[in-house]
């Protein structure tokens, strides 16, 4: 099975993640944009990114009242990103009107492609201890990821974030999604704020679709050379 690299430009300004897929993007196709770039930089930076013939994973967990995930998942889709993230805790009805606002989106601009809405389950930076003595639930991690995929795939949603430790399971479960897992790190990296955390090969040999990794690539004296490093655990 194929397991693609989506790099990370969890950076703080415009220009630095410019270098980055300049330097990057004969290596990486897929670049993820998170909440701090897309906020210092909003559709400037997917538009360049796709200026580089690259695609753009918009991961801002969208969680809100049903209507305005509806407009932003309209809008989300309409920058003509290749993915982006709802999360599911907002239940049912959110995760359906974000299903209803890419379909608007695709209606009115004749999009050729609609983006995959990746359903976030639990954040790789929680763990038992965190949602059960923090949050108050009363389910273990494995079993909270579970819950909210199948609450997700039964409105429709066939793409889900989940750490390494929960692909095996959900793949099993469903046969016909796809799997975007942060919370990787090349071996003997220091995890940081990461808790549920593997290594690329790791994360591939159990079915992972796409591995998130940032911190990896742009914290390194080579990035290009850790860029390809992290490739050649992806191989088949």
């Amino acid at each position: 099975m194929s397991t693609k690299l989506i790099v990370a430009l969890d950076v703080k300004s415009f220009d630095e993640a410019k270098e980055l897929v300049d330097l990057l993007s004969p290596e990486v196709g897929l670049f993820k944009v998170g909440s701090t770039l897309y906020t210092l930089a909003g559709r400037q930076i997917i538009e360049y990114i796709h200026s580089k013939g690259g695609e753009v994973f918009l991961d801002l967990k969208f969680f809100d009242i049903p209507n305005q995930v509806r407009g932003v998942s309209f809008a989300a889709a309409s920058l003509g990103v290749e993915m982006f993230t709802i999360h599911l805790l907002g239940g049912r009805e959110m995760a359906l009107a974000a299903i209803e606002g890419v379909m608007e989106a695709s209606q009115i601009h004749r999009l050729q492609k609609t983006p995959l809405i990746l359903g976030v389950t639990i954040l790789t930076s929680m763990n038992d201890s965190v949602i059960r003595n923090e949050l108050k639930i009363n389910a273990p991690v494995i079993d909270m990821v579970g819950y909210l995929a199948q609450m997700g795939y039964d409105e429709g949603l066939r793409g889900f974030v989940c750490s390494p430790y929960e692909v095996e399971g959900l793949k099993k479960r469903f046969s016909d999604i796809k799997l975007v897992t942060p919370g990787v790190r090349l071996p003997g990296e220091v995890t940081g704020d990461q808790k549920r955390v593997m290594t690329p090969a790791d994360a591939k040999r159990l079915g992972s679709d796409y591995i998130v990794m940032g911190r990896s690539v742009y914290n390194s004296r080579h990035p290009m050379q850790t860029t390809r490093q992290i490739k050649e655990q992806l191989k088949d």
